[in-house]
């Protein structure tokens, strides 16, 4: 377990920030146990992974990598099997039914991984608190006029008529506080409206208490001194991560949406980010229910980034089919 510098960057410079610290540190606000590890070769890291305990049903629990481990070096047969030794270790350590691995950067040889770890069952991909198999990322190496021109032309005409409408937007860097109760009331209304469930209004006050104008920013459409859309950006190493947002009900013909976005990528560009990510897009039949906020991410422009599956280390096999019995069921 790491208790010296831990820094996913190091070996990947476009590593997820689920892999940083600090959202290590937003898990244990919801009382998760959360550990580092990092594996080196001659005393230098070639490898890093942080584990998330999540519970299962019977006091049982698995962990997970979230979009992790991140490593530079080409994963080896010997690497692998020392990975898999070494994990199999902490599960049992923690009485674990499995681990589940998310390795980043993809692609890896599937043939490979399937040497040493168990290919994670399609019905298993859909939770809360796995991250998705494919994201939109936004290229920022454009200028802003040649980035409106690469959109859909109706995203490009939302925009700008979200501007027409007298919708104004604010880049907020500090007293993320301030804005706290305003967002979390959107983020109720949006999930309500679109059928999705939230964490504890703790986790996202906790995220909001922490985080800071090194490592994120809040895009805020305001029409009349009413905020209709506030948006959570997290930036980490070359990349804008969009991570929450909320969106009022009333007014949406205002394109409040539409106005959040696109200032959030131009300050973005302003930051030196090389990309702006919008988070998890639908991909094959894994994630019912996500078209329209699929779609509405594609129309900004960019492209698919898909991870690779994921891979379970199970260290309790009965409690595995169990596990994965229950969830096949939920999925028919």
């Amino acid at each position: 377990m790491v208790e010296e510098r831990f820094e996913p960057l190091d070996l990947y410079v476009d590593a997820a920030f689920t892999q940083a610290e600090f959202y290590g540190a937003w898990q244990k606000s919801l009382g998760r146990t959360v550990r580092r590890f990092l594996i080196s070769e001659h005393n230098e890291p070639i490898a890093y992974f942080q584990l998330v305990t999540y519970p299962l049903f019977f006091g049982k629990n698995y962990l997970y990598a979230p979009y992790g481990p991140v490593s530079k070096v080409p994963l080896s047969k010997e690497l692998l099997s020392f990975l898999r030794e070494q994990i199999l270790k902490i599960a049992q350590s923690e009485n674990a039914v499995f681990v589940r691995l998310d390795f980043t950067p993809a692609p890896y040889d599937p043939l490979l991984l399937k040497e040493f770890f168990t290919k994670s069952p399609r019905a298993t991909y859909r939770s809360a608190n796995f991250q998705p198999r494919a994201e939109w990322f936004l290229g920022l190496d454009k200028t802003e006029n040649e980035l409106l021109m690469a959109m859909h032309e109706k995203t490009r005409y939302s925009i700008r008529l979200a501007e027409r409408k007298g919708v104004t937007s604010e880049i907020i860097g500090a007293d993320f506080g301030k804005y706290f109760d305003s967002f979390y009331d959107l983020m109720c209304e949006t999930a309500k409206r679109d059928g999705f469930h939230l964490h504890e209004k703790e986790y996202y006050k906790n995220i909001f208490q922490s985080v800071n104008s090194q490592n994120a920013f809040l895009s805020v459409a305001k029409y009349q001194d009413r905020i209709l859309a506030v948006n959570l950006i997290i930036v980490y190493g070359k990349t804008a991560h969009y991570v929450f947002g909320g969106l009022a009900n009333a007014e949406r013909n205002l394109m409040s949406a539409y106005a959040a976005q696109w200032a959030a990528i131009c300050h973005a560009k302003t930051l030196g980010c090389a990309h702006y990510n919008f988070g998890g897009v639908a991909v094959g039949k894994t994630y019912k229910g996500w078209g329209g906020l699929t779609a509405f991410k594609q129309k900004f422009g960019g492209m698919q980034i898909v991870h690779a599956d994921f891979y379970d280390v199970v260290a309790n096999r009965f409690w595995y089919l169990v596990y994965c019995f229950i969830k096949t069921i939920k999925n028919l």
